[in-house]
């Protein structure tokens, strides 16, 4: 379940648009209702075309090598084993490649290598490398590039949110918490051949050789100066289809077409990523000044855009959900009986309901409905205020004469982290803040920009409550975002939670055998 973007910009045209939206899987087609109508009973997934093409803004038309496209705000961690947000991630893969892809159906196939092998008991992959890999400043991909950028992931200062790929790799611990010069688990067997030796299996580990390749001569340390990879978030330098010209921060990210990307010439010589937010991002799209970008799927978004003629719609089941994060380090979230009463107590149904009217679904477990993982046999927690209440009560936090909740001369003050730019936030916001005020409960929102939550979050883990949305990976991996392991900073677990039931749980649903 790592958070993960896919690279989709190289293959998308100008005068197109992404609606995102989260819905129910659907068997097959969707003729059951009206183009740009949502389908509540079928996982909604359909194109809708331009009526008038002819009306491409000329600004649109003169735009004949560069492709832009509106996104959120990166922090500048453009690295593939520090990148910790999509929009980072949308960067770094387009720079950066990996041992292995995915093919359309989400499986895994070759990118960087040509092949691979799994050993008998399932624990040691032997990559054999493509010849002739370039990085763009013209060195040759090899395997002590590939052994370089997983030693690194095993480094004793490493910090960011990638260990999981290479924690159960035979020498990790001794090379991460010892004075081990090595990975043992990690052999060069030639210039093109590499292997991997895991100390038990773990079904989903070919998607741990996602991660894009650095090249050791630019990017080489020794052991405990892995300060020099951050010291070059802002000088990217990979193998992949499109090279890093300029970062202005809060506002673009250019980049050109690599001439010597082996998969041949990129047909979209340019790419801009252009910073837009909540109130900007369509009319952006209607002036014809942002080719692509992705806005949430509501009836009124699809009707402004539609009205714009010229722009192509598709809309798709996102695979994501958006959460509130709660600090389960903090006394009062530790107890499972608040948090319990947190969710009966909001009505996140009519939230849904209200914003995107029909394009999406209430997630009940953190993973996305068009997963083959999905499971609705779970507790539900619908709204009930009463329930809330009980647990509430049971858990020691009274309501006292003003009406507010408290536990041993504490109120129950919840200070909510969230982000600007944003009308999923501007909705949600009065949302959360009345439906716990009738718990007894105060809300205190704080927004911040993105790039600033995500490092409070993430870096520093300093909050008691944020809203964010994950992008996953294609097998769910619950280690990378719940694992006790990704509970420091610059990990994915932000919010602490990792008891030893989910430990175990865990560890059982990687032990089978996968590709």
């Amino acid at each position: 379940m790592k958070r993960k973007s896919i690279a989709l910009l190289s293959t998308l045209l100008a005068g197109s648009m992404v609606l995102s939206a989260c819905g129910k899987p659907q068997p097959g087609d969707n003729n059951a209702t009206k183009p740009g109508q949502p389908n509540k009973e079928k996982k909604i997934s359909e194109i809708i075309k331009a009526e008038d093409p002819a009306k491409l803004p000329a600004t649109a038309k003169e735009r004949k090598d560069t492709l832009i496209v509106g996104i959120t705000a990166p922090s500048g961690k453009f690295n593939p084993i520090y990148s910790d947000s999509v929009y980072d991630g949308y960067v770094t893969d387009l720079i950066f490649n990996g041992l292995v892809t995915n093919d359309k159906e989400g499986l895994p196939v070759p990118l960087v290598a040509k092949e691979w092998k799994l050993s008998e008991d399932n624990k040691t992959y032997t990559f054999t490398l493509k010849e002739g890999v370039k990085f763009s400043n013209g060195d040759e991909l090899t395997a002590e590039d590939v052994a370089f950028t997983y030693t690194a992931l095993c480094d004793p200062k490493y910090d960011g949110p990638r260990a999981d790929a290479v924690e159960k790799l035979v020498g990790y611990k001794e090379y991460k918490e010892g004075n081990a010069t090595e990975v043992t688990g990690i052999k060069v067997i030639d210039k093109y051949n590499i292997s991997f030796t895991l100390t038990e299996v773990k079904a989903p580990a070919i998607y741990d050789f996602i991660y894009g390749i650095m090249n050791k001569k630019v990017y080489g340390f020794e052991k405990g100066g892995i300060q020099k990879i951050k010291d070059l978030f802002l000088k990217p330098m990979g193998s992949g289809a499109y090279k890093l010209t300029e970062y202005k921060p809060g506002q673009t990210v250019s980049l050109t077409k690599n001439d010597g990307y082996f998969k041949g010439t990129p047909k979209i010589p340019n790419i801009i990523m252009k910073v837009t937010n909540a109130q900007t991002n369509i009319q952006e799209l209607q002036a014809g000044t942002v080719d692509i970008d992705r806005i949430p799927a509501n009836t009124k978004n699809i009707s402004m855009l539609k009205q714009a003629g010229f722009l192509d719609l598709q809309l798709f089941p996102d695979n994501g959900y958006g959460y509130l994060g709660l600090n389960t380090r903090l006394p009062k979230f530790k107890d499972k009986k608040v948090r319990q009463a947190l969710m009966y107590g909001l009505d996140r149904k009519s939230f849904v309901d209200s914003y995107y009217n029909g394009y999406a679904d209430v997630c009940n477990i953190p993973i996305s409905p068009v997963s083959w993982a999905y499971n609705e046999d779970v507790e539900k927690y619908p709204y009930n205020l009463e329930k809330a209440k009980q647990l509430l009560d049971e858990a020691g936090w009274k309501v006292g004469a003003d009406g507010k909740r408290e536990k041993d001369g504490e109120k129950f003050v919840i200070h909510w982290k969230t982000y600007t730019g944003s009308k999923y936030v501007d909705n949600l916001i009065p949302i959360v803040k009345d439906n716990w005020g009738k718990l007894g409960i105060e809300v205190i929102p704080e927004l911040v920009e993105f790039a600033t939550l995500s490092e409070k979050v993430y870096d520093k883990q300093d909050f008691e409550m944020y809203n964010m949305a994950w992008s996953l990976s294609i097998d769910p991996d619950p280690s990378g975002i719940f694992g006790k392991s990704q509970d420091i900073l610059g990990g994915f677990n932000s919010v602490g939670w990792h008891p030893d039931k989910s430990e175990e749980l865990i560890k059982k649903r990687s032990s089978g055998n996968r590709c």
